[in-house]
């Protein structure tokens, strides 16, 4: 009983629902009954909640509801674009094709999401190694010269006001530091919560150097992808533009969907609101444009996706080599000021005894 109440409060391991996809997906398409399949897949399954939540699907199913409306019973692992995209598949009678397509779809923005989170690795431990040796020079080295600086009695330079202003509020007054950094904190994250708020930050995040462009393609590649994938798989347009809105990551791009949604909804055409958008590449537009006149409209969709991840691999891989002048200019102003700020005085004092000798 215990594991199965902590287990409601545990996220599916993306690894593991994507297997379970493409699983269910094979043996559907191989000919096996949906309870046994349900059955075998929930006997394997190694995620606990997982493995609960399939059980509950195996209840729901051999109780007469179909496996879209039972897996509807659970947002929180199916979204709303798995379950519509299901429905579909089952009106259709193709359930097995579209749990194939959707377990490579899964795949894709697994993978998607690795490369940003490997595109991230090293400025982050970059970040963190700079964040260290600030605190070893504010806590450690600088203070050691604080009485050798009080004994010049001479107006000390700017920089070594700074730096000793700034260690001694780190080491005297640490708790206002760290008052302010909580504060801020959750000030940001109540200001992210109002639609207003999620969208400054959003729109910050898509405009940011370097991985603004980064963000971008990923947003693109995963909605393209995903409407691609509706379409081909029978959705209609507008539900597909309004449950893909619902999953975007991104409030910016996500009102902008639901924009064009009406705009379709009303008879125009979908490449030219993009294009009053100006948030989507000319690319885009313009192969929208031509799936609209000729009817492929999905298949240009994944095209675009694919020609977006490509994008996405080739960066990952340049990531280091574009950061890496914004690092090294951030380190050289700090060492600068560090410099300057411990050894200007010192050649005030080395002047002022060779006047004196003089």
């Amino acid at each position: 009983m215990l594991q199965s109440f902590l287990a409601r409060f545990q996220r599916v391991n993306a690894v593991q629902f994507n297997f379970f996809v493409r699983q269910l997906a094979t043996m559907l398409k191989a000919g096996v009954p949906m309870l046994p399949t349900l059955q075998t897949l929930q006997e394997g399954a190694r995620d606990r909640r997982l493995q609960a939540v399939v059980e509950d699907v195996y209840k729901g199913v051999e109780k007469g509801n179909s496996f879209s409306e039972s897996i509807a019973r659970h947002p929180d692992v199916f979204n709303s674009l798995f379950v519509s995209t299901v429905k579909s598949g089952e009106a259709i009678g193709e359930l097995d094709t579209i749990l194939l397509r959707l377990a490579d779809i899964l795949e894709q923005d697994y993978q998607t999401q690795s490369k940003m989170s490997a595109a991230l690795r090293y400025p982050m431990f970059a970040g963190f190694t700079m964040l260290v040796a600030f605190l070893i020079a504010t806590l450690f080295i600088i203070p050691r010269f604080r009485d050798l600086f009080s004994s010049f009695g001479a107006d000390l330079p700017l920089p070594t006001k700074i730096l000793l202003a700034t260690s001694n509020m780190m080491t005297h007054y640490w708790y206002i530091v760290l008052a302010g950094i909580i504060l801020s904190g959750v000030a940001v994250s109540y200001h992210y919560r109002s639609h207003q708020g999620r969208r400054f930050w959003d729109r910050l995040l898509l405009y940011m150097p370097v991985f603004g462009l980064f963000i971008r393609n990923a947003v693109f590649a995963r909605f393209a992808r995903m409407l691609g994938m509706m379409l081909k798989s029978g959705v209609n347009i507008l539900l597909g533009l309004e449950l893909i809105a619902q999953i975007v990551d991104n409030s910016v791009i996500s009102d902008s969907i639901l924009r064009i949604k009406d705009q379709v909804e009303r008879g125009d055409p979908m490449a030219e609101k993009m294009r009053q958008e100006g948030l989507y590449p000319i690319l885009i537009v313009q192969l929208v444009r031509v799936g609209e006149e000729s009817g492929k409209m999905d298949e240009l969709l994944l095209q675009i996706a694919e020609f977006y991840d490509a994008e996405l691999a080739l960066m990952v891989k340049n990531v280091e080599t574009m950061i890496e002048p914004i690092f090294i200019f951030i380190l050289g102003i700090f060492v600068l000021i560090m410099a300057l700020g411990i050894f200007l005085p010192m050649w005030n004092l080395f002047s002022v005894i060779q006047k004196s000798a003089m």
